[in-house]
């Protein structure tokens, strides 16, 4: 077979903007993207790809990325038809395309709990067991039983909780590996009432505190150790600075706002001023939370 017959085998779409894939509504496009519809065809396709010697970047629910203005890629596997959702004892298993919030729901619906301290906590569920998603009542860590991967060998495996080595804002995983599905392990409570109030004072208070009506792709920085990235820019004085259609928030200094029409590069143009900032204020350098895709310059080989 040819190398480039697997955009045909595959469905491969060309030249698909991503702005509208992400949470922040910015970036250019893919080379290619491949929407796998379930863990094998995913397994198939990273095999396929790294036959023909083609890289790949993972799309989930586009939170916590930047992407550039340009082309990027050559290939974008975008995981959102991996909806399933299974019950297994006292395991509630999704595929990595359930949106992270929608299996909260269902938790505490349930009247499971555990992972309600995940509530308002944007991205879908492959996403936020790579990066190992939280914030300050918890983090996936918490919940998290076993994780389904598909490797670029064509395999699939199953990782226990103890082996994945979560920590802060990060997730042990085998090179190349993309999630395919996630099992939660988690509590009966015998107060399904008392669950759900605890879900909507979590979300009143992220409401309260943070940008969450407004385009943003989550928190720009990890907190440093004893530290809030947000109050370290607040006290650099760049809550509220404007570059072109972004904006660091008035409300948090974490979250960079699109204003309606914001590029890529004054978006990361921000995020550097808040890192040269702080460190020239604290003595603190800031690590990025969010990830960058920067632009694609060489020639696919995929071709047609």
């Amino acid at each position: 077979m040819q190398s480039a017959d697997w955009v045909h085998e595959f469905s491969a779409e060309r030249d698909v903007p991503l702005r509208d894939l992400t949470t922040v509504h910015v970036g250019g496009q893919a080379r290619f993207l491949v929407r796998p519809k379930d863990a094998p065809s995913t397994a198939q396709l990273l095999q396929r790809l790294t036959e023909i010697g083609l890289s790949w970047r993972i799309l989930g629910g586009g939170s916590n990325l930047l992407v550039a203005d340009g082309e990027v890629g050559p290939v974008v596997v975008h995981m959102v038809e991996l909806q399933t959702i299974e019950r297994a004892g006292d395991e509630l298993i999704f595929g990595a395309g359930v949106a992270l919030q929608r299996a909260v729901n269902l938790t505490t619906d349930e009247g499971l709990a555990g992972a309600e301290v995940l509530t308002g906590i944007p991205g879908q569920i492959g996403g936020a067991l790579a990066m190992n998603a939280g914030g300050r009542y918890g983090e996936m860590a918490r919940v998290v039983r076993w994780a389904e991967v598909a490797l670029p060998t064509g395999a699939l495996e199953r990782i226990s909780a103890a082996a994945l080595n979560f920590g802060y804002r990060s997730t042990h995983l085998p090179l190349g590996a993309v999630v395919t599905r996630v099992a939660f392990g988690l509590q009966p409570s015998e107060d399904r009432s008392a669950l759900k109030r605890r879900a909507g004072a979590i979300l009143k208070e992220k409401n309260a505190a943070q940008p969450t009506q407004a385009w943003n792709f989550g928190c720009m920085f990890k907190n440093p150790e004893g530290q809030s990235a947000g109050k370290l820019i607040e006290a650099a004085g760049l809550k509220g600075r404007v570059q072109g259609g972004a904006r660091i928030s008035p409300r948090h200094g974490n979250f960079i706002e699109n204003l309606g029409a914001a590029k890529a590069e004054e978006v990361l143009s921000l995020i550097r001023l808040c890192e040269l900032e702080v460190l020239r204020n604290s003595g603190i350098s800031l690590e990025r939370e969010v990830r960058v895709w920067e632009p694609l310059l060489a020639p696919s080989s995929g071709g047609s």
